[in-house]
């Protein structure tokens, strides 16, 4: 591989090297939403991860999120706990329901002009009669979350403090993505963020 690399153009090479670093986003497909936004001209400087806790089975809660539903809710991206299971639903350039302030909380900011959001599919606590150890996420999840905001992030030029959880932007109604190991999320970041800092250069190294 490496001498049939050598010989291709430069820009095919880290082509390549970025595909392979960044593989579970082969498996994106489309599923659009109905409910989507203008961004009225807002910059995007955050990531906002996002954990179901849904009542439904995946294939249904991805299918709630991307109908034209009462809540106004939708996500960019959806990743769902088997391999294979990510789509993306709202263009990036558009604003989704996620991370507003519906119930006009006081306190509680409009986070939905200024982010992108990531939601990974989670089964809702009662699920569990209540049991909290009970809620996780998949290697599939952990690997494929990283690798997007990692994308995400290099491509728009958002600072990796501006990747945040959706309740630390809404403590008030919520705590997701409950859970969620933010320190082997982190771990993973930094690797593939490592790996394409050094073999494509430092601008693919993020901040």
């Amino acid at each position: 591989m490496a001498g049939l690399l050598g010989e291709l153009p430069a820009r095919v090479v880290a082509t390549a090297q970025y595909a392979l670093a960044l593989p579970n986003l082969i498996h994106m497909k489309q599923k659009p939403a109905k409910n989507v936004y203008s961004r009225g001209g807002t910059a995007i400087d955050e990531i906002v991860l996002h954990g179901t806790e849904s009542l439904r089975p995946q294939d249904a809660s991805a299918d709630y999120i991307a109908s034209a539903n009462d809540a106004g809710t939708s996500i960019h991206y959806w990743i769902g706990r088997d391999f294979g299971l990510l789509y993306a639903m709202v263009p990036e350039d558009k604003a989704a329901g996620h991370a507003g302030n519906p119930n006009q909380v006081a306190g509680v900011q409009d986070h939905n002009f200024r982010s992108i959001g990531i939601e990974m599919y989670q089964l809702d606590v009662s699920m569990f009669k209540g049991d909290k150890s009970k809620l996780d996420f998949t290697d599939w999840q952990y690997d494929t979350v990283a690798m997007l905001v990692y994308d995400i992030c290099r491509r728009r030029g958002i600072k990796r403090k501006m990747v945040v959880g959706h309740g630390a932007i809404n403590s008030v109604e919520r705590g997701d993505p409950k859970n969620f190991d933010w320190d082997r999320f982190n771990r993973q970041l930094d690797r593939i963020s490592q790996t394409l800092g050094g073999q494509l250069g430092s601008g693919f190294a993020l901040n």
